[in-house]
């Protein structure tokens, strides 16, 4: 019985382990906050009030423990903030190039005449 008892509770305990997940130093993901976010300088256990970040705000995820992610601003402060807090940032849109040559290029084509009466409409359709 209590060889089972102890299978048990060693199960329970490896459940509810939770992963640490580290990201690329050179090129961490960006996130932005949801609304505005607790931000602990010291840790989730700080002894003195988190500054709160405003919504929207971009900082870059290092790491992600326990319901927490490690983060940099973009000041370069480190911090923790409440992971459901962020949400990925939408990607960078690419650089279209400015080419003046294709913009010397564009022809302008004169608008239709709605008032002409097109030969392959039937003569029961025509007004």
């Amino acid at each position: 019985m209590k060889r089972e008892f102890l299978c048990l509770i060693a199960c329970l305990l490896l459940v509810g382990c939770s992963t640490v997940e580290h990201f690329d130093k050179d090129a961490p993901p960006e996130y932005l906050t949801n609304r505005r976010a607790e931000f602990f300088r010291s840790g989730p256990a700080q002894a003195f009030p988190p500054e709160m970040l405003d919504k929207n705000t971009t900082l870059n995820v290092l790491k992600k423990d326990s319901g927490y992610a490690f983060v940099r601003l973009l000041d370069n402060r480190t911090g923790y903030v409440v992971f459901n807090d962020l949400r990925a940032a939408p990607p960078v849109a690419p650089g279209v190039p400015f080419d003046p040559v294709i913009v010397e290029e564009i022809v302008e084509v004169p608008l239709p005449d709605f008032g002409v009466i097109p030969d392959e409409i039937p003569e029961k359709l025509r007004k």
